[in-house]
């Protein structure tokens, strides 16, 4: 029997070969296809979608989209909080 048809996006996601990860992402960065055509909205859900599924699959957590290191998210302890309004 062939490769069975993958059941979820996640799952057909986490199958696709690096260039195809490479120009979805690529088409969310740009917000347009390779030929140039926008993406609509729901293109981009699905997109962002199966990128995040791609690397989550393939990729180690440092090297997700949108990943931050641990104690690089935020001012550090020495750097007070200023409130709008409170000059």
């Amino acid at each position: 029997m062939p490769n069975a048809r993958p059941e979820t996006l996640a799952a057909a996601a986490a199958e696709l070969d690096r260039p195809s990860y490479e120009n979805l992402r690529r088409a969310l960065e740009l917000g347009r296809w390779p030929d140039g055509r926008a993406l609509e909205a729901r293109q981009r859900e699905i997109c962002i979608e199966a990128v995040v599924a791609w690397e989550l699959a393939n990729l180690p957590p440092e090297e997700h989209s949108g990943f931050v290191p641990k104690g690089h998210c935020g001012p550090d302890e020495s750097t007070p909080v200023r409130i709008i309004g409170d000059e």
